[in-house]
Protein backbone atom coordinates (compact mmCIF):
# COMPACT_ATOMS: atom_id res chain seq x y z
CA UNK A 1 0.00 0.00 0.00
CA UNK A 2 1.47 3.37 -1.02
CA UNK A 3 1.83 6.25 1.48
CA UNK A 4 -0.70 8.28 -0.53
CA UNK A 5 -3.26 5.48 -0.20
CA UNK A 6 -2.59 5.19 3.53
CA UNK A 7 -3.04 8.94 4.01
CA UNK A 8 -6.35 8.79 2.15
CA UNK A 9 -7.51 5.85 4.27
CA UNK A 10 -6.47 7.63 7.45
CA UNK A 11 -8.41 10.76 6.55
CA UNK A 12 -11.51 8.69 5.73
CA UNK A 13 -11.17 6.93 9.06
CA UNK A 14 -11.08 10.29 10.80
CA UNK A 15 -14.51 11.26 9.44
CA UNK A 16 -16.59 9.50 12.12
CA UNK A 17 -14.38 10.81 14.93
CA UNK A 18 -17.36 12.24 16.78
CA UNK A 19 -18.45 8.82 17.99
CA UNK A 20 -17.78 7.93 21.59
CA UNK A 21 -14.30 6.62 22.23
CA UNK A 22 -12.94 7.97 18.94
CA UNK A 23 -10.25 10.62 18.93
CA UNK A 24 -7.97 12.46 16.53
CA UNK A 25 -4.98 14.23 18.05
CA UNK A 26 -2.48 16.60 16.49
CA UNK A 27 1.07 17.21 17.72
CA UNK A 28 3.96 19.33 16.52
CA UNK A 29 7.63 19.68 17.45
CA UNK A 30 10.20 22.33 16.61
CA UNK A 31 13.93 21.93 17.31
CA UNK A 32 16.34 24.83 16.88
CA UNK A 33 20.07 24.15 17.11
CA UNK A 34 23.32 26.07 16.90
CA UNK A 35 26.48 24.03 16.35
CA UNK A 36 30.20 24.83 16.37
CA UNK A 37 32.40 22.01 15.08
CA UNK A 38 36.19 22.04 14.98
CA UNK A 39 38.98 19.72 13.86
CA UNK A 40 36.72 17.03 12.43
CA UNK A 41 38.59 14.42 10.32
CA UNK A 42 38.00 15.13 6.62
CA UNK A 43 37.03 12.16 4.44
CA UNK A 44 35.99 14.04 1.28
CA UNK A 45 38.07 13.53 -1.85
CA UNK A 46 38.00 16.68 -4.02
CA UNK A 47 39.69 17.79 -7.21
CA UNK A 48 41.96 20.85 -7.28
CA UNK A 49 41.74 22.44 -10.78
CA UNK A 50 44.87 24.52 -10.24
CA UNK A 51 47.01 21.48 -9.35
CA UNK A 52 45.18 19.21 -11.83
CA UNK A 53 44.90 16.47 -9.24
CA UNK A 54 43.13 15.61 -6.02
CA UNK A 55 43.71 17.64 -2.86
CA UNK A 56 44.52 14.81 -0.45
CA UNK A 57 46.98 16.34 2.00
CA UNK A 58 44.21 16.72 4.59
CA UNK A 59 42.66 13.27 4.16
CA UNK A 60 41.55 12.00 7.62
CA UNK A 61 43.48 14.86 9.26
CA UNK A 62 41.55 16.50 12.14
CA UNK A 63 41.45 20.05 10.85
CA UNK A 64 39.11 22.87 9.92
CA UNK A 65 36.17 24.55 11.61
CA UNK A 66 32.48 24.90 10.90
CA UNK A 67 29.62 26.71 12.56
CA UNK A 68 25.97 26.62 11.54
CA UNK A 69 22.38 26.96 12.69
CA UNK A 70 19.82 24.31 11.86
CA UNK A 71 16.26 23.36 12.61
CA UNK A 72 13.87 20.44 12.58
CA UNK A 73 10.07 20.58 12.50
CA UNK A 74 7.51 17.79 12.59
CA UNK A 75 3.75 17.53 12.52
CA UNK A 76 1.64 14.44 13.21
CA UNK A 77 -1.99 13.37 13.27
CA UNK A 78 -2.96 10.31 15.32
CA UNK A 79 -6.38 8.72 15.20
CA UNK A 80 -8.05 6.11 17.44
CA UNK A 81 -11.38 4.50 16.61
CA UNK A 82 -13.52 1.56 17.71
CA UNK A 83 -12.20 1.79 21.27
CA UNK A 84 -8.62 1.83 20.01
CA UNK A 85 -8.90 -1.29 17.85
CA UNK A 86 -8.38 0.85 14.73
CA UNK A 87 -5.53 3.35 14.71
CA UNK A 88 -3.75 5.45 12.11
CA UNK A 89 -0.93 7.96 11.98
CA UNK A 90 0.37 10.52 9.50
CA UNK A 91 3.63 12.31 10.26
CA UNK A 92 5.67 14.78 8.27
CA UNK A 93 9.01 16.25 9.23
CA UNK A 94 11.62 18.40 7.56
CA UNK A 95 14.72 16.49 8.63
CA UNK A 96 17.61 18.80 9.51
CA UNK A 97 17.12 22.12 7.74
CA UNK A 98 20.17 24.31 7.25
CA UNK A 99 22.04 26.46 4.76
CA UNK A 100 24.95 24.61 3.24
CA UNK A 101 27.59 25.09 0.54
CA UNK A 102 28.27 22.05 -1.63
CA UNK A 103 31.44 21.53 -3.68
CA UNK A 104 31.20 22.76 -7.25
CA UNK A 105 31.10 20.05 -9.92
CA UNK A 106 33.75 20.53 -12.60
CA UNK A 107 34.41 18.48 -15.77
CA UNK A 108 37.73 16.63 -15.68
CA UNK A 109 39.36 14.52 -18.38
CA UNK A 110 41.87 11.70 -18.14
CA UNK A 111 45.31 12.86 -19.26
CA UNK A 112 48.75 11.60 -20.24
CA UNK A 113 50.23 14.45 -18.25
CA UNK A 114 52.18 14.23 -15.02
CA UNK A 115 49.06 14.17 -12.78
CA UNK A 116 46.89 11.95 -15.01
CA UNK A 117 44.06 14.54 -15.02
CA UNK A 118 43.36 17.79 -16.85
CA UNK A 119 40.61 20.21 -17.87
CA UNK A 120 38.67 19.59 -21.11
CA UNK A 121 39.88 21.89 -23.86
CA UNK A 122 43.37 22.17 -22.39
CA UNK A 123 44.86 19.99 -25.13
CA UNK A 124 46.15 17.49 -22.56
CA UNK A 125 43.18 15.11 -22.58
CA UNK A 126 43.84 11.45 -23.29
CA UNK A 127 41.92 10.18 -26.33
CA UNK A 128 40.52 6.66 -26.30
CA UNK A 129 39.13 4.69 -29.20
CA UNK A 130 35.37 4.27 -29.08
CA UNK A 131 32.74 3.15 -31.56
CA UNK A 132 32.21 6.82 -32.39
CA UNK A 133 35.94 7.38 -32.94
CA UNK A 134 38.68 8.86 -30.73
CA UNK A 135 37.30 10.95 -27.88
CA UNK A 136 38.38 12.23 -24.46
CA UNK A 137 37.04 10.64 -21.28
CA UNK A 138 35.37 13.40 -19.27
CA UNK A 139 33.86 12.89 -15.81
CA UNK A 140 32.28 15.32 -13.31
CA UNK A 141 34.17 15.65 -10.01
CA UNK A 142 33.60 17.63 -6.82
CA UNK A 143 36.16 20.41 -6.65
CA UNK A 144 37.81 22.28 -3.81
CA UNK A 145 35.70 25.35 -4.70
CA UNK A 146 32.33 25.70 -3.02
CA UNK A 147 29.08 26.71 -4.70
CA UNK A 148 26.67 29.28 -3.29
CA UNK A 149 24.84 28.30 -0.11
CA UNK A 150 21.44 26.65 -0.52
CA UNK A 151 18.73 25.24 1.70
CA UNK A 152 19.19 21.56 2.51
CA UNK A 153 17.20 18.86 4.28
CA UNK A 154 18.86 15.71 5.62
CA UNK A 155 22.14 16.73 4.00
CA UNK A 156 20.90 17.20 0.43
CA UNK A 157 19.18 20.02 -1.49
CA UNK A 158 15.70 20.68 -0.17
CA UNK A 159 14.17 20.29 -3.65
CA UNK A 160 15.65 16.77 -3.94
CA UNK A 161 14.31 15.78 -0.51
CA UNK A 162 10.85 17.07 -1.38
CA UNK A 163 10.83 15.26 -4.72
CA UNK A 164 11.85 11.89 -3.28
CA UNK A 165 10.02 11.88 0.09
CA UNK A 166 7.41 14.70 0.13
CA UNK A 167 8.68 15.00 3.75
CA UNK A 168 6.29 12.13 4.57
CA UNK A 169 7.85 9.90 7.22
CA UNK A 170 4.92 7.89 8.58
CA UNK A 171 1.53 7.03 7.08
CA UNK A 172 0.01 3.79 8.28
CA UNK A 173 -3.13 2.08 9.51
CA UNK A 174 -3.11 -0.44 12.40
CA UNK A 175 -5.86 -2.80 13.54
CA UNK A 176 -6.02 -4.92 16.71
CA UNK A 177 -7.84 -8.23 16.44
CA UNK A 178 -8.80 -11.18 18.62
CA UNK A 179 -9.38 -11.51 22.35
CA UNK A 180 -7.95 -8.53 24.27
CA UNK A 181 -6.61 -7.24 20.95
CA UNK A 182 -3.63 -9.57 21.18
CA UNK A 183 -3.02 -9.52 17.38
CA UNK A 184 -2.03 -6.30 15.62
CA UNK A 185 -1.69 -5.73 11.86
CA UNK A 186 -0.10 -2.61 10.35
CA UNK A 187 0.17 -1.51 6.75
CA UNK A 188 1.95 1.54 5.38
CA UNK A 189 5.00 3.57 6.17
CA UNK A 190 6.51 3.88 9.63
CA UNK A 191 9.72 3.72 11.62
CA UNK A 192 11.10 0.18 11.65
CA UNK A 193 13.67 -1.05 14.17
CA UNK A 194 15.77 -4.21 13.79
CA UNK A 195 18.31 -5.43 16.38
CA UNK A 196 17.69 -2.44 18.66
CA UNK A 197 18.75 -0.10 15.85
CA UNK A 198 22.15 -1.66 15.12
CA UNK A 199 20.83 -3.13 11.85
CA UNK A 200 17.99 -0.72 11.04
CA UNK A 201 16.25 2.19 12.73
CA UNK A 202 14.62 4.32 10.07
CA UNK A 203 11.47 4.67 8.00
CA UNK A 204 10.24 1.94 5.66
CA UNK A 205 7.09 0.94 3.81
CA UNK A 206 5.55 -2.49 4.27
CA UNK A 207 3.41 -4.85 6.33
CA UNK A 208 3.76 -5.87 10.01
CA UNK A 209 2.11 -8.37 12.33
CA UNK A 210 2.46 -8.63 16.12
CA UNK A 211 1.10 -11.22 18.55
CA UNK A 212 1.10 -10.24 22.24
CA UNK A 213 0.46 -13.67 23.68
CA UNK A 214 0.76 -12.24 27.20
CA UNK A 215 -2.65 -10.62 26.70
CA UNK A 216 -4.25 -14.07 26.54
CA UNK A 217 -1.89 -16.22 28.59
CA UNK A 218 1.82 -17.04 28.18
CA UNK A 219 4.27 -14.11 28.59
CA UNK A 220 5.60 -14.13 25.05
CA UNK A 221 5.41 -11.85 22.01
CA UNK A 222 5.99 -12.60 18.34
CA UNK A 223 6.39 -10.10 15.51
CA UNK A 224 7.24 -10.10 11.82
CA UNK A 225 7.56 -7.51 9.06
CA UNK A 226 8.38 -7.21 5.39
CA UNK A 227 9.30 -3.73 4.20
CA UNK A 228 11.33 -1.63 1.78
CA UNK A 229 14.02 0.13 3.90
CA UNK A 230 14.02 3.51 2.22
CA UNK A 231 13.01 7.05 3.11
CA UNK A 232 12.03 7.54 -0.51
CA UNK A 233 8.46 6.96 -1.62
CA UNK A 234 7.65 3.65 -3.30
CA UNK A 235 8.89 3.73 -6.87
CA UNK A 236 11.81 6.06 -6.07
CA UNK A 237 14.31 3.18 -6.38
CA UNK A 238 14.91 1.31 -9.63
CA UNK A 239 14.64 -2.16 -8.07
CA UNK A 240 13.05 -3.22 -4.80
CA UNK A 241 15.38 -4.32 -2.02
CA UNK A 242 13.04 -5.93 0.54
CA UNK A 243 13.83 -6.73 4.15
CA UNK A 244 12.15 -9.44 6.21
CA UNK A 245 12.46 -9.30 10.01
CA UNK A 246 11.04 -11.60 12.70
CA UNK A 247 11.37 -11.51 16.48
CA UNK A 248 10.32 -13.60 19.50
CA UNK A 249 10.38 -12.16 23.06
CA UNK A 250 9.90 -13.39 26.59
CA UNK A 251 8.16 -10.74 28.73
CA UNK A 252 8.84 -11.35 32.43
CA UNK A 253 7.31 -7.98 33.38
CA UNK A 254 5.86 -4.84 31.84
CA UNK A 255 9.31 -3.19 31.63
CA UNK A 256 11.43 -6.22 30.69
CA UNK A 257 11.97 -8.30 27.58
CA UNK A 258 14.49 -10.82 26.26
CA UNK A 259 14.34 -12.25 22.80
CA UNK A 260 15.77 -13.46 19.52
CA UNK A 261 15.76 -11.70 16.15
CA UNK A 262 16.39 -12.67 12.54
CA UNK A 263 16.48 -10.40 9.48
CA UNK A 264 17.13 -10.93 5.78
CA UNK A 265 17.83 -8.26 3.17
CA UNK A 266 18.20 -8.55 -0.59
CA UNK A 267 20.11 -5.54 -1.90
CA UNK A 268 19.54 -4.49 -5.49
CA UNK A 269 19.30 -0.73 -4.98
CA UNK A 270 23.05 -0.02 -4.93
CA UNK A 271 23.30 0.65 -1.19
CA UNK A 272 25.98 -1.99 -0.63
CA UNK A 273 27.76 -0.74 -3.75
CA UNK A 274 28.05 2.76 -2.28
CA UNK A 275 29.32 1.28 0.96
CA UNK A 276 32.10 -0.58 -0.84
CA UNK A 277 32.90 2.43 -3.00
CA UNK A 278 33.97 4.38 0.10
CA UNK A 279 36.39 1.65 1.13
CA UNK A 280 37.80 1.45 -2.42
CA UNK A 281 38.26 5.22 -2.50
CA UNK A 282 40.19 5.04 0.78
CA UNK A 283 42.44 2.35 -0.68
CA UNK A 284 43.21 4.40 -3.77
CA UNK A 285 43.83 7.53 -1.68
CA UNK A 286 46.27 5.63 0.53
CA UNK A 287 48.09 4.25 -2.51
CA UNK A 288 48.19 7.70 -4.09
CA UNK A 289 49.79 9.22 -0.99
CA UNK A 290 52.49 6.54 -0.83
CA UNK A 291 53.16 5.70 -4.51
CA UNK A 292 55.86 7.40 -6.63
CA UNK A 293 54.77 10.10 -9.07
CA UNK A 294 54.46 7.78 -12.08
CA UNK A 295 52.11 5.41 -10.28
CA UNK A 296 50.20 8.34 -8.75
CA UNK A 297 49.03 9.21 -12.25
CA UNK A 298 47.33 5.83 -12.61
CA UNK A 299 45.88 6.11 -9.09
CA UNK A 300 44.41 9.53 -9.92
CA UNK A 301 42.75 8.22 -13.08
CA UNK A 302 41.18 5.27 -11.29
CA UNK A 303 40.08 7.52 -8.43
CA UNK A 304 38.41 9.94 -10.85
CA UNK A 305 36.53 7.14 -12.60
CA UNK A 306 35.49 5.53 -9.31
CA UNK A 307 34.27 8.84 -7.84
CA UNK A 308 32.07 9.62 -10.84
CA UNK A 309 30.77 6.21 -11.88
CA UNK A 310 27.31 4.99 -10.84
CA UNK A 311 27.40 1.57 -9.21
CA UNK A 312 24.89 -1.25 -8.75
CA UNK A 313 25.02 -4.30 -6.52
CA UNK A 314 23.37 -7.64 -5.94
CA UNK A 315 23.78 -9.01 -2.43
CA UNK A 316 22.02 -11.06 0.23
CA UNK A 317 22.55 -10.28 3.93
CA UNK A 318 21.26 -12.06 7.05
CA UNK A 319 21.46 -11.00 10.70
CA UNK A 320 20.64 -13.15 13.73
CA UNK A 321 21.04 -12.54 17.43
CA UNK A 322 19.53 -11.74 20.79
CA UNK A 323 18.66 -8.53 22.60
CA UNK A 324 16.85 -7.57 25.74
CA UNK A 325 16.45 -5.35 28.75
CA UNK A 326 16.14 -6.82 32.28
CA UNK A 327 16.03 -5.52 35.87
CA UNK A 328 18.52 -7.79 37.70
CA UNK A 329 18.19 -5.90 40.99
CA UNK A 330 16.54 -2.92 42.62
CA UNK A 331 17.50 0.25 40.76
CA UNK A 332 19.48 -1.66 38.13
CA UNK A 333 19.02 -2.30 34.42
CA UNK A 334 20.94 -4.56 32.06
CA UNK A 335 20.61 -4.09 28.29
CA UNK A 336 22.29 -6.16 25.60
CA UNK A 337 22.36 -6.84 21.88
CA UNK A 338 24.45 -9.64 20.41
CA UNK A 339 24.40 -10.29 16.69
CA UNK A 340 26.02 -12.06 13.77
CA UNK A 341 26.02 -11.02 10.13
CA UNK A 342 26.39 -13.50 7.32
CA UNK A 343 25.96 -12.73 3.66
CA UNK A 344 27.33 -12.68 0.19
CA UNK A 345 27.86 -10.00 -2.41
CA UNK A 346 27.28 -11.66 -5.77
CA UNK A 347 28.65 -8.66 -7.63
CA UNK A 348 29.20 -4.94 -7.56
CA UNK A 349 29.58 -3.24 -10.94
CA UNK A 350 30.37 0.32 -11.97
CA UNK A 351 31.04 2.13 -15.23
CA UNK A 352 34.71 2.78 -14.53
CA UNK A 353 35.96 2.05 -18.05
CA UNK A 354 37.84 4.79 -19.93
CA UNK A 355 35.72 3.81 -22.94
CA UNK A 356 32.06 4.58 -22.15
CA UNK A 357 30.93 2.00 -24.72
CA UNK A 358 32.53 -0.80 -22.69
CA UNK A 359 30.40 -2.74 -20.19
CA UNK A 360 30.64 -1.83 -16.46
CA UNK A 361 33.64 -3.19 -14.58
CA UNK A 362 33.07 -5.77 -11.85
CA UNK A 363 34.46 -4.24 -8.65
CA UNK A 364 33.57 -7.16 -6.38
CA UNK A 365 32.44 -10.70 -7.03
CA UNK A 366 31.57 -13.60 -4.71
CA UNK A 367 32.55 -11.55 -1.66
CA UNK A 368 31.49 -13.24 1.60
CA UNK A 369 30.34 -11.14 4.57
CA UNK A 370 30.89 -12.12 8.20
CA UNK A 371 30.35 -9.54 10.95
CA UNK A 372 29.87 -9.50 14.74
CA UNK A 373 28.10 -7.18 17.17
CA UNK A 374 28.30 -6.94 20.97
CA UNK A 375 26.49 -4.25 22.97
CA UNK A 376 26.28 -4.40 26.78
CA UNK A 377 25.08 -1.68 29.13
CA UNK A 378 24.53 -1.79 32.88
CA UNK A 379 23.03 1.08 34.88
CA UNK A 380 22.39 1.43 38.61
CA UNK A 381 20.93 4.11 40.85
CA UNK A 382 23.61 5.36 43.25
CA UNK A 383 21.43 8.00 44.83
CA UNK A 384 17.97 9.47 44.67
CA UNK A 385 18.92 11.65 41.70
CA UNK A 386 22.10 9.98 40.43
CA UNK A 387 22.55 7.05 38.02
CA UNK A 388 25.88 5.57 36.97
CA UNK A 389 26.53 3.11 34.19
CA UNK A 390 29.12 1.25 32.16
CA UNK A 391 28.87 0.02 28.60
CA UNK A 392 30.82 -1.84 25.96
CA UNK A 393 30.36 -1.78 22.19
CA UNK A 394 32.05 -4.02 19.64
CA UNK A 395 31.30 -3.71 15.94
CA UNK A 396 33.65 -5.90 13.95
CA UNK A 397 35.60 -4.23 11.18
CA UNK A 398 37.98 -5.26 8.46
CA UNK A 399 39.96 -4.12 5.46
CA UNK A 400 38.69 -5.10 2.05
CA UNK A 401 40.39 -8.18 0.64
CA UNK A 402 42.83 -7.69 -2.22
CA UNK A 403 43.13 -9.48 -5.50
CA UNK A 404 45.52 -8.40 -8.25
CA UNK A 405 45.95 -4.77 -9.22
CA UNK A 406 43.64 -2.21 -10.80
CA UNK A 407 39.90 -2.41 -11.15
CA UNK A 408 39.93 -5.23 -13.70
CA UNK A 409 40.60 -7.71 -10.89
CA UNK A 410 37.42 -7.81 -8.77
CA UNK A 411 37.59 -8.05 -5.01
CA UNK A 412 36.78 -11.49 -3.69
CA UNK A 413 37.24 -13.35 -0.42
CA UNK A 414 35.73 -12.35 2.94
CA UNK A 415 34.95 -9.00 4.54
CA UNK A 416 34.49 -9.12 8.30
CA UNK A 417 32.79 -5.79 9.07
CA UNK A 418 29.33 -5.63 10.68
CA UNK A 419 27.25 -3.86 8.02
CA UNK A 420 23.99 -2.17 8.96
CA UNK A 421 21.20 -1.12 6.59
CA UNK A 422 20.35 2.12 8.38
CA UNK A 423 21.89 1.83 11.86
CA UNK A 424 21.29 4.40 14.56
CA UNK A 425 23.99 4.20 17.24
CA UNK A 426 24.13 6.87 19.96
CA UNK A 427 26.80 5.47 22.29
CA UNK A 428 28.67 8.80 22.17
CA UNK A 429 27.61 12.22 20.94
CA UNK A 430 30.46 13.08 18.57
CA UNK A 431 31.82 9.85 17.09
CA UNK A 432 28.38 8.23 16.75
CA UNK A 433 25.98 11.19 16.75
CA UNK A 434 23.98 10.97 19.97
CA UNK A 435 23.03 13.72 22.38
CA UNK A 436 21.36 16.75 20.81
CA UNK A 437 22.02 15.36 17.33
CA UNK A 438 19.64 12.41 17.66
CA UNK A 439 16.64 14.17 16.11
CA UNK A 440 18.75 15.45 13.22
CA UNK A 441 20.19 12.12 12.06
CA UNK A 442 19.66 10.90 8.49
CA UNK A 443 20.48 7.20 8.46
CA UNK A 444 22.03 5.30 5.56
CA UNK A 445 23.76 2.02 4.77
CA UNK A 446 27.04 2.06 6.68
CA UNK A 447 29.93 -0.05 7.79
CA UNK A 448 31.19 0.36 11.36
CA UNK A 449 33.76 2.91 12.43
CA UNK A 450 35.77 4.88 9.87
CA UNK A 451 35.64 3.31 6.39
CA UNK A 452 34.53 -0.04 7.83
CA UNK A 453 37.44 -0.51 10.27
CA UNK A 454 35.08 -1.38 13.14
CA UNK A 455 34.78 -0.14 16.73
CA UNK A 456 35.90 -1.46 20.11
CA UNK A 457 34.67 0.95 22.78
CA UNK A 458 34.23 0.70 26.56
CA UNK A 459 32.50 3.67 28.16
CA UNK A 460 31.16 5.18 31.39
CA UNK A 461 28.06 7.31 31.96
CA UNK A 462 26.72 9.48 34.76
CA UNK A 463 23.19 10.97 34.78
CA UNK A 464 22.25 13.52 37.46
CA UNK A 465 18.82 15.07 37.95
CA UNK A 466 20.19 18.31 39.34
CA UNK A 467 16.80 19.84 40.11
CA UNK A 468 13.23 19.63 38.95
CA UNK A 469 13.37 19.77 35.15
CA UNK A 470 17.18 20.08 35.01
CA UNK A 471 19.35 17.09 34.03
CA UNK A 472 23.10 16.69 33.51
CA UNK A 473 24.67 13.79 31.57
CA UNK A 474 28.36 12.87 31.39
CA UNK A 475 29.74 10.30 28.99
CA UNK A 476 33.30 9.12 28.37
CA UNK A 477 34.56 6.45 25.99
CA UNK A 478 37.83 5.01 24.71
CA UNK A 479 37.39 4.33 21.01
CA UNK A 480 39.53 1.91 19.04
CA UNK A 481 39.36 0.36 15.56
CA UNK A 482 38.99 -3.38 15.17
CA UNK A 483 41.32 -3.33 12.14
CA UNK A 484 44.33 -1.05 11.52
CA UNK A 485 43.58 2.15 9.60
CA UNK A 486 45.22 3.35 6.37
CA UNK A 487 48.05 4.95 8.36
CA UNK A 488 48.67 1.88 10.51
CA UNK A 489 47.05 3.00 13.77
CA UNK A 490 44.00 1.60 15.60
CA UNK A 491 43.22 4.29 18.17
CA UNK A 492 40.32 6.58 17.24
CA UNK A 493 40.87 8.39 20.52
CA UNK A 494 39.08 9.28 23.76
CA UNK A 495 35.76 11.12 23.72
CA UNK A 496 34.24 13.12 26.57
CA UNK A 497 30.65 14.44 26.37
CA UNK A 498 28.79 16.84 28.66
CA UNK A 499 25.10 17.55 28.13
CA UNK A 500 22.63 19.72 30.06
CA UNK A 501 18.86 19.76 29.52
CA UNK A 502 16.37 22.15 31.13
CA UNK A 503 12.63 21.66 30.73
CA UNK A 504 11.42 25.21 31.15
CA UNK A 505 7.78 24.32 30.57
CA UNK A 506 5.73 21.42 29.34
CA UNK A 507 6.10 22.76 25.79
CA UNK A 508 9.68 24.08 25.96
CA UNK A 509 13.03 22.40 26.59
CA UNK A 510 16.50 23.92 26.32
CA UNK A 511 19.70 21.94 25.90
CA UNK A 512 23.44 22.55 25.65
CA UNK A 513 26.18 20.12 24.83
CA UNK A 514 29.99 20.13 24.66
CA UNK A 515 31.88 17.16 23.21
CA UNK A 516 35.56 16.55 22.51
CA UNK A 517 37.37 13.68 20.80
CA UNK A 518 41.11 13.54 21.45
CA UNK A 519 42.32 11.69 18.33
CA UNK A 520 44.55 8.64 18.51
CA UNK A 521 47.02 7.18 16.04
CA UNK A 522 44.30 6.15 13.58
CA UNK A 523 44.33 9.75 12.33
CA UNK A 524 47.37 11.74 11.21
CA UNK A 525 47.78 14.71 13.55
CA UNK A 526 46.81 15.07 17.19
CA UNK A 527 44.49 18.09 17.48
CA UNK A 528 41.37 17.48 19.58
CA UNK A 529 38.02 17.56 17.74
CA UNK A 530 35.57 19.62 19.80
CA UNK A 531 31.92 20.32 19.19
CA UNK A 532 29.65 22.68 21.03
CA UNK A 533 25.93 22.56 20.44
CA UNK A 534 22.80 24.06 21.90
CA UNK A 535 19.17 23.39 21.12
CA UNK A 536 15.73 24.65 21.94
CA UNK A 537 12.75 22.33 21.60
CA UNK A 538 9.09 23.25 21.39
Amino acid sequence: MSPRAVVAAALLAAAPAARGGDAVEASATLHLRATALGNAPETDVRYDPAARTFALDGYLVPDGREGFASGYASFALDGRHRDGDLRWRVQLDTGELRRRRFPELVPVCLSDGATGLASPGSGDCLLVSTRAGPRPVVVPLESTALADAEATANGRPLADELEETLLLREAYVAASLGRAGFATLRAGRRRMTVAEGFVHDDYGTGLEAELDLGAIGPPFALSGAIFEPSRGLPGSVAEASPTVAVRADWLPSLFEHAGLFLALHRDRSGGIAELLRGALVERLVTEYLTDPAVEQRDDARLLALLQAAPAESDALLAWAGTSGSLLPGRGQRLDWTLGLLRGRIDHIRAAVRPDPSQPPATLAEDLDLSGRLVWLRWEADVGRRLTAGAWFLYLSGDELPRRGTGLDAPLTGTYGGFIGLAPFVTATNLFFGGGLSESFAAREVSAPGVNGRGVVAPGLTLDWDVAEGVALALNAAWLRADAPGPFGGRGYGTEVDVEVRWRVARWLQLGAEADALFPGDFFPGDAPSPRRSSRSTW
